[in-house]
């Protein structure tokens, strides 16, 4: 039996870790994305150096103009940013951040949200709790991901995506009697959520700084 704890503890962690690594964290040893090409980078994230044609390739194909001169901007100081990467990072932390709020894990959230939005997210944890309710909530797809918007907030990075997820949501009282919800029938949520960091800081971790229905 501790064997099994060991190992769960194990796998839980290595998740995390990868996580934050789709995030956005680097070693400064891995390769550089195909966005960033392997051409001049930005020395000391302080100083802009000419961009390789690859990269103006990459951004020629984003349709949003506004989007397109985020992108510009953050790559002065991370020359590394990647959009396609971002997003794929930022869907699983959306699918992970759902599932460990549903199970009332505030371990796992806690390295994935901001000051702020933990706290929202623990008190109603703490309120399920009180009310001695347990969700039994499943992520069943998580259909559409889209970077809808970003902007530069000072040293602040900030990146709003949209998401559209079918999941099936119940709430169980203490008796384990249905009380909200259908074990059979599939919802859809509608969210937009901020992903946020700095960008002049070491840690290259992004974190969640807000959430709305959209």
């Amino acid at each position: 039996m501790y064997i099994d704890i060991i190992i769960i503890a194990m796998i839980a962690g290595f998740i995390i870790l990868r996580l934050r690594s789709e995030l956005g964290k680097k070693t400064g040893n891995e390769p550089l994305p195909p966005a960033a090409g392997r051409g001049p980078v930005i020395d000391g994230y302080s100083e802009k150096v000419d961009a390789p044609h690859t990269e103006h390739a990459v951004l020629d194909m984003e349709s949003n103009q506004e989007l397109r001169d985020f992108y510009k901007d953050i790559r002065k100081y991370d020359s590394h940013f990647d959009p396609v990467a971002f997003k794929e990072g930022a869907t699983n932390a959306y699918g992970m951040i759902l599932e460990a709020f549903w199970a009332g894990d505030k371990d796992t959230l806690k390295g994935l949200l901001d000051d702020s939005v933990y706290e929202q997210f623990s008190n109603a944890i703490d309120e399920r709790a009180k009310n001695e309710l347990t969700l039994e909530n499943r992520l069943l797809d998580i259909s559409n991901a889209k970077i809808a918007s970003g902007h530069m907030a000072g040293n602040i990075a900030e990146l709003t995506l949209q998401f559209t997820a079918e999941i099936v949501a119940v709430t169980r009282d203490r008796d384990g009697k249905v009380v909200d919800g259908d074990v059979s029938d599939a919802s859809e949520l509608n969210d937009m959520w901020t992903f946020a960091r700095n960008i002049r800081s070491d840690d290259p971790a992004w974190m969640l700084v807000a959430t709305r229905t959209g």
